[in-house]
């Protein structure tokens, strides 16, 4: 009978001892196999960008990306961090200093009893508002700061939008070159066909052929340029690694009047970069500002306790230290500040005069281009279309020869390709456009 027990006992300890290794190799195993196979094991599982980058992305996803991992813009955000430290560490006052001191310690005797022994403080006292102004400059350079994140921003954003409208303008070129294989192959077959029913000679078999070839040839091009786009958007969203399937949405196609007073008066109201300018200057003002403080000369101020061991008598010390600035009256310092301020307000008079520049020639561009997209649109892509219907059916009838019907088929692809590129150049002068005067152009 205790046999039965003692070995039932022991069977319960032996499970229970057995549940808490299964506990711990479920807790721990994890760490192992990411000690063993290295972190390609935690990066097997997909995440959710991964899941969003097999298929195609729209712009506002792949403007949520460049925000997260461009690594320019943490750049910025990182600086902004920075910022805020010294501006933290300007607000701190000057610590005491503390003194300990004995004085004329006996070569016969260990110890204090016959010393003269000192405790003092020293505190500085910063005079003439410099602690004041010094907190200013280090607000207005994290202002400064604020307004190079945004700026960064602003391209970042722009830069993918560029990015992404070339790969849409290269989507659309690869489907018109694939269309227009599609075409030069049926012709192809159609002539091979009537050759061999003796309808035409082998030469139109031949030039459909070349044609065939270089429609290829175009599909080709089409394929790399576009691979090439994707890459370029990969890089400005700061993946350049991973992989997209491509973009989804469409080019701005309707017009779209602007005002070019209205735009300028937005980049100067809203441009981070001409804030930031600006912010210079107010910095190196203030500077100036407190270099001429810094002739005011700060106090130190100590209070202590001395005692004459020898005398058996307790003293206390009181003193002021006022440096005398007989020959350094900080005029370098004074001198440079000065320089600094002018230059920094030539810089932001030429950052301005850059930035306008920009802004009017992108407004010019944009007006050009947005007139071809008109004439594409309106007179030229209907009439290309209705010339390769027509002329398609009357060769089919015999109304036309085979290189009439060659010219409108190249007519067409390239009437297609030229507005599809006209169309991508004004969609990246309205992202410009955006950049230089933040705001939003039509409905894209």
């Amino acid at each position: 009978m205790c046999t039965h027990v003692t070995f039932n006992h022991n069977l319960q300890r032996c499970r229970f001892i057995f549940l808490i290794v299964m506990a711990c190799l479920l807790i721990f195993l994890p760490y192992f196999l990411t000690i063993a196979f290295g972190d390609d094991f935690t990066n097997g599982v997909g995440d959710k960008d991964n899941q969003l980058l097999s298929k195609k992305i729209s712009l506002e996803e792949a403007i949520r990306i460049a925000i997260e991992k461009n690594p320019g813009l943490q750049s910025t955000r990182d600086q902004v961090d920075a910022a805020v430290g010294a501006l933290r560490q300007s607000k701190l006052y000057p610590n005491p200093v503390l003194e300990l001191l004995a004085e004329e310690i006996p070569t016969n005797e260990v110890g204090l009893n016959q010393s003269q022994n000192l405790v003092a403080v020293t505190q500085p006292i910063i005079t003439g508002g410099k602690r004041g102004l010094g907190i200013k400059v280090s607000e207005k350079a994290k202002e400064k700061d604020e307004f190079e994140r945004d700026a960064v921003l602003l391209n970042v954003m722009t830069d993918t939008k560029k990015a992404f409208y070339k790969v849409i303008g290269d989507q659309e070129g690869l489907a018109i070159a694939r269309e227009t294989e599609k075409i030069a192959k049926g012709i192809y077959d159609s002539e091979k066909i009537r050759f061999e029913s003796g309808e035409v000679a082998v030469t139109n078999v031949l030039r459909a052929e070349v044609e065939l070839s270089k429609a290829r040839n175009l599909v080709f091009d089409a394929e790399g340029n576009l691979q090439n786009s994707l890459k370029e958007l990969q890089t400005v969203m700061g993946i350049p690694e991973d992989a997209i399937a491509g973009v989804t949405g469409r080019l701005l196609t309707k017009p779209v009047t602007l005002s070019l007073n209205e735009l300028e008066l937005k980049m100067n109201n809203n441009q981070p970069f001409l804030k930031a300018s600006k912010k210079n200057i107010e910095i190196a003002e203030t500077q100036l500002l407190l270099e001429k403080r810094q002739v005011i000369p700060d106090i130190n101020v100590s209070a202590g306790y001395k005692r004459l061991s020898s005398e058996n008598i307790d003293t206390v010390q009181l003193g002021v230290e006022i440096p005398a600035p007989f020959f350094n009256r900080n005029q370098g310092n004074i001198q440079k500040g000065k320089a600094l301020s002018r230059k920094a307000k030539s810089e932001n008079l030429s950052v301005y005069n850059d930035m306008l520049f920009q802004l009017r020639r992108n407004f010019n561009s944009y007006n050009v281009e947005l007139k071809r997209v008109i004439e594409y649109k309106g007179r030229i892509l209907p009439k290309a279309e209705e010339s390769l219907t027509l002329i398609t059916r009357g060769y089919k009838e015999g109304e036309f020869n085979y290189i009439d019907l060659l010219d409108a088929q190249r007519t067409w692809a390239e009437t297609r390709i030229s507005y599809i590129e006209s169309l991508k150049n004004l969609n990246l002068f309205i992202a410009d456009i955006e950049r230089l005067a933040v705001t939003k152009i039509g409905e894209q």
